[in-house]
């Protein structure tokens, strides 16, 4: 089974909708398919990208702890490491790219959605953001640097230190989203359709000017604090909140 489902949209728009399984977990095969996904719209590129979860109700929530929760240190590393490619390939690709969230993202599901220029978020109950510090693991530092990049520092630390979930109101009051809709995909795929039409490549190079900088900070930031995040997770109070939820998520 697919872990995404691909097509290509009127006017050059391409459109990736998760379908990993119920609440669209990370899990190896999926980050594997979307980075060959990407590798492959990297070399022919649309004239716009929109990443979606459809009609669920949970756009990702996150890494599939029930999969990876066992794993040892270089395991989590390497998967940890196949993430972070996805996810520069993604603030990386030569297009303008929309995240349409009509569902929650969580965790790693929020981090992905950071890697693209623009979020639109549904009208209604939402819940956005980074939870990792109730297991008593780390945000990692290229992660709150892209929040804050998004929106701004004084945010950034405020939800990933307390991770607090944010409503689709606070998402355009903080900056994360750029708009809200009752069908946040119609309303991604309307400011999508805008750029796509615009003449040359103007767009997308204003885009790559930014991201490449952007890029390179993050992945600097991700290198220099791997260990710490890494430490947080192998930590006695971390597995141990881990283990729980993993055995939650399992049943």
């Amino acid at each position: 089974m697919a872990t995404h489902q691909f097509e290509l949209l009127d006017n050059g728009i391409a459109r990736i909708t998760l379908s990993s399984g119920p609440g669209n977990p990370m899990t190896p095969e999926f980050l594997d398919e979307f980075n060959t996904r990407l590798s492959k719209l990297t070399e022919q590129p649309p004239r716009a990208l929109i990443l979606d979860a459809g009609d669920s109700k949970i756009f990702s929530g996150g890494f599939a702890l029930p999969v990876i929760a066992h794993w040892k240190r270089k395991e989590i590393r390497e998967f940890f490491a196949n993430f972070l490619k996805a996810l520069e390939q993604l603030i990386l690709l030569p297009c303008p790219t929309f995240c349409a969230l009509n569902g929650h993202a969580i965790a790693g599901g929020f981090i992905m959605s950071l890697g693209c220029d623009f979020r639109v978020v549904r009208k209604g109950n939402l819940k956005l953001g980074l939870s990792e510090v109730d297991l008593g693991v780390a945000v990692p530092l290229g992660t709150q640097l892209l929040f804050a990049e998004r929106t701004c520092r004084h945010t950034a630390t405020r939800y990933s230190m307390f991770g607090e979930l944010f409503s689709s109101e606070d998402a355009l009051k903080t900056g994360y989203a750029i708009a809200s809709a009752d069908d946040a995909f119609a309303k991604a795929l309307e400011m999508a359709t805008t750029l796509s039409q615009k003449p040359g490549d103007g767009v997308r190079d204003t885009k790559l000017l930014y991201a490449k900088t952007l890029s390179r900070r993050v992945k600097a930031a991700d290198e220099s604090g791997l260990e710490v995040f890494l430490d947080s997770w192998f930590s006695k109070q971390g597995q141990q909140y881990i283990q729980a939820l993993a055995e939650k998520l399992s049943r």
